[in-house]
């Protein structure tokens, strides 16, 4: 039992400490700082910083995309894809929509359709 309450209590100071070092650092441009690990005799420190959201363009239709998608999954994820086709953007909102069960009605996946084909398509 006090392994538990000692994990939970190191984990909850692991990320305020991450949270709070992250406030002090005024960037012009964000730049997140590395992750580090150090061992220093018999001190482990460890930091770890969030990994911050993508910044998708303005666009008709962003905010269905923002709202719906990042319920299952992260921003990241659509960021890192290359620039599809509209028809495989097509399959790919269907594929949310019909095999997920993503609970989206046709009017806002047209929308989250055009908004991918006009940010990330070919």
């Amino acid at each position: 039992m006090n392994r538990k309450i000692s994990f939970i209590i190191l984990t909850f100071c692991i990320v305020l400490v991450a949270s709070q070092s992250c406030k002090h650092k005024e960037l012009d441009v964000y730049q997140a700082p590395e992750n580090t690990f150090t061992i220093k005799g018999s001190v482990h420190e460890m930091n770890l910083y969030p990994d911050l959201p993508p910044e998708f363009p303005e666009h008709e239709g962003k905010v269905e995309f923002t709202s719906y998608c990042a319920v299952c999954h992260s921003l990241k994820y659509i960021s890192t894809q290359p620039n599809f086709p509209a028809k495989t953007w097509e399959a790919e909102v269907n594929k949310m929509i019909q095999k997920y069960h993503a609970p989206i009605d046709s009017v806002t996946g047209r929308k989250i359709l055009n908004y991918l084909i006009a940010v990330k398509g070919k």
